[in-house]
């Protein structure tokens, strides 16, 4: 009876790994940054929160502990918002890597870049986000 444990066993576990690696090969490919085709630049401002209405400012106060995307229109522009959630420290910077129309998407393009090994940080927690403003759009966005 014994033996029959072991060949079972042996037999059951290289369909484990093989499932194993079929999902690992899976959730890889799936997780990779779709290239959006630039069809044309945007320009935009990064805003400060002194310069962001009011309702938007209360928005990302709502959000900001977990990782959000967000637009918000005051009928002459669009503001479009990637918050990064809870950080456990300070220092954390965001860059825009690019914002871009591609076919009938603006696709808004940024990198969150934690603080240096020998950076200075407090150890209070920190909710970083990034909000940009350009004209009015009526396209679908594309966050990355």
């Amino acid at each position: 009876m014994c033996s029959q444990k072991k060949l079972i066993f042996n037999c059951i576990k290289p369909i484990f790994l093989i499932f194993f690696l079929i999902s690992l090969l899976y959730f890889t490919i799936g997780c990779e940054k779709k290239e959006e085709k630039k069809t044309s630049s945007v320009d935009f401002t990064i805003v400060t929160e002194s310069d962001m209405p009011k309702d938007l400012k209360k928005l990302i106060k709502e959000r900001r502990k977990n990782p959000f995307e967000l637009s918000y229109s005051d009928g002459s522009y669009l503001y479009i918002i990637k918050g990064y959630g809870k950080q456990e420290t300070s220092d954390y910077s965001i860059i825009v890597n690019d914002f871009y129309l591609s076919g009938d998407n603006l696709v808004f393009d940024t990198d969150l870049t934690g603080p240096g090994k020998d950076g200075n940080t407090t150890g209070k927690a920190s909710y970083p986000y990034i909000v940009i403003k350009t004209e009015y759009i009526e396209n679908s966005i594309i966050f990355q």
